[in-house]
């Protein structure tokens, strides 16, 4: 009896697992890109939908969802879900921060110049 699946040394191939790596590191170096350009308010934005991009790559090739539904569907959907869940979370801890979403403000109390006198 063995648990999870069985990959025979022999017979696997090194070619997913470094185009697998390849797209981590490509992904990795974006996220990195996208934390100094400046995106404003769509920098979460484009930072959670890279990070969506690689859950489900390594979804894909560890959990082997390539095939018929099965079991290990219902536990990748479930995962997705509690992933959604959590980034939502995230989202409210920046919606509820004072200076997020940026506001470009024209006038107000501290642009204006300091008042010296009577």
């Amino acid at each position: 009896m063995s648990i999870g699946p069985d990959i025979h040394p022999k017979r696997a191939r090194p070619r997913p697992f470094v185009v697998a790596w390849a797209v981590m590191l490509v992904l990795a170096g974006l996220s990195l890109l996208t934390a100094f350009l400046g995106l404003g308010r769509w920098a979460p934005v484009v930072q959670f939908g890279i990070a969506a991009l690689q859950t489900s790559a390594l979804f894909i090739l560890f959990m082997r969802l390539k095939g018929p539904p099965s079991l290990k569907w219902v536990f990748a959907i479930s995962g997705f879900l509690w992933l959604s869940f959590l980034y939502g979370l995230s989202m409210t801890d920046y919606a509820d921060r004072r200076s997020w979403p940026p506001v470009q403000a024209t006038s107000g109390p501290a642009l204006e110049a300091p008042q010296n006198g009577p």
